[in-house]
C-alpha cells in the first residue's frame, strides 16, 4: 500500500459516494474503484458494504479510517512544525466564523498590529453544507452549534439575545416582553439549517409556540426585510452592533432569557502553528479587554 492509495480510501470513506469521490479527487471512477479493491486485497478484508449503489464503511473500514486520519494529522503535523521551524509563514491558514460581521473588530485590529501574518477569513456554519471543520485551524462559533470531541474551546463572551421590531410595529413601545406574546406576530428568520435559526426556533419552542415564519434570508437581508414588512425577528446584542438594525427597536425577553455563549475552537491532535497560537491568544485576550456591551459579569444562564 502507499500513500495515495490511504488518500483515496480516506476521501471515499469520508464522501461514501464512489462516483462524487473520483470528480473530488480528478480520477476516474474505475481507478478508485480498483484502488480500493487493491488496499481491500492487502489488508484481507472488505473495508465497505456494498448497498446497491452505496457504499457504507463497515466495522473494518471504520478502524481502518481512525487510523488513516492519524496518519495524515501526524505527517500534517510534522510539515506545519517543520515550516514553524524555519519562520516561515503560514499563508493557509484558514479561520471559520458563523458571522463575519460579527468579528470585523478584532481582525482589524489583528492586521493593523500584525500585517506579516497571512489568513483566511471563511463564513461557516454548523447547520449547512459548509460545516466540514476538517480544513479550519480555528472556529469561532457558539457552543450549542458545535459540539464536536475533538476540538478544544475558550469562551469569549455571551451575547443576549433580543426582539427586534420595527419603530411603528404595535410592539415597539414596549420596555421588555414574554417571548410567548410574539406567537401571533409574523418573523422574518435566517436561512433554514443555520445554527442560529435553529437556535431562534428552539427559543420560541421554550417559549411554548412554533414561530410564524414567511420570509427566510440570511443576516444582511434580514434587517431590512424586517422594517420593509413591518415583521420581527430575533437578534444579539452583538449583532445590533453590526449596524444592520439601526432602524429597529430592541425588547429584551423576560422569558426565556437567553445569554447566548460564543467560543473559540481548535483541533486538539493538530499542531498548532506559531500564527495560530498568536491568534488564538489575541482574540481570547481581545474580548477579556474589550466589553462594551459590560456582559462580563451578566447573568450567564443559558436557556434558562
Amino acid at each position: 500500500m502507499d500513500l495515495l492509495q490511504l488518500k483515496y480510501f480516506v476521501a471515499l470513506a469520508e464522501k461514501e459516494h464512489l462516483n462524487k469521490t473520483a470528480e473530488e479527487l480528478i480520477i476516474t471512477p474505475s481507478t478508485l474503484s480498483s484502488s480500493l479493491s487493491r488496499l481491500e486485497k492487502e489488508l484481507g478484508v472488505k473495508l465497505f458494504d456494498r448497498i446497491g449503489r452505496n457504499i457504507r464503511l463497515n466495522k473494518f473500514g471504520q478502524i481502518y479510517y481512525k487510523y488513516c486520519k492519524e496518519v495524515f494529522t501526524a505527517l500534517n503535523n510534522a510539515s506545519a512544525e517543520m515550516n514553524d521551524a524555519q519562520n516561515k509563514t503560514d499563508s493557509g491558514l484558514t479561520i471559520g466564523l458563523t458571522n463575519p460581521l460579527l468579528w470585523q473588530g478584532p481582525f482589524q485590529e489583528l492586521r493593523a498590529l500584525h500585517p506579516d501574518i497571512h489568513f483566511q477569513l471563511i463564513a461557516f456554519d454548523t447547520g449547512t453544507e459548509n460545516s466540514d471543520i476538517s480544513h479550519l485551524d480555528l472556529i469561532i462559533a457558539s457552543p450549542d452549534s458545535l459540539r464536536d470531541p475533538s476540538l478544544a474551546s475558550k469562551t469569549l463572551f455571551y451575547d443576549e439575545v433580543l426582539l427586534a421590531v420595527p419603530p411603528k410595529h404595535r410592539l415597539a413601545k414596549r420596555k421588555s416582553i414574554d417571548l410567548a406574546e410574539a406567537k401571533d406576530e409574523w418573523f422574518v428568520n435566517s436561512l433554514r439549517n443555520t445554527s442560529f435559526r435553529q437556535y431562534c426556533d428552539n427559543l420560541c419552542l421554550q417559549a411554548g409556540f412554533e414561530p410564524k415564519t414567511q420570509i427566510e434570508c440570511d443576516y444582511i437581508l434580514r434587517s431590512k426585510m424586517m422594517i420593509s414588512e413591518n415583521m420581527i425577528c430575533l437578534i444579539t446584542r452583538r449583532g445590533y452592533l453590526t449596524g444592520l438594525y439601526n432602524e429597529a427597536v430592541l425588547i429584551p425577553l423576560r422569558f426565556p432569557r437567553c445569554m447566548r455563549p460564543q467560543a473559540i475552537f481548535w483541533h486538539k491532535d493538530r499542531y498548532q502553528t506559531k500564527a495560530a497560537q498568536m491568534i488564538k491568544s489575541f482574540v481570547i485576550k481581545y474580548y477579556e479587554n474589550y466589553d462594551p456591551l459590560h456582559l462580563k459579569n451578566a447573568d450567564k444562564t443559558k436557556n434558562q
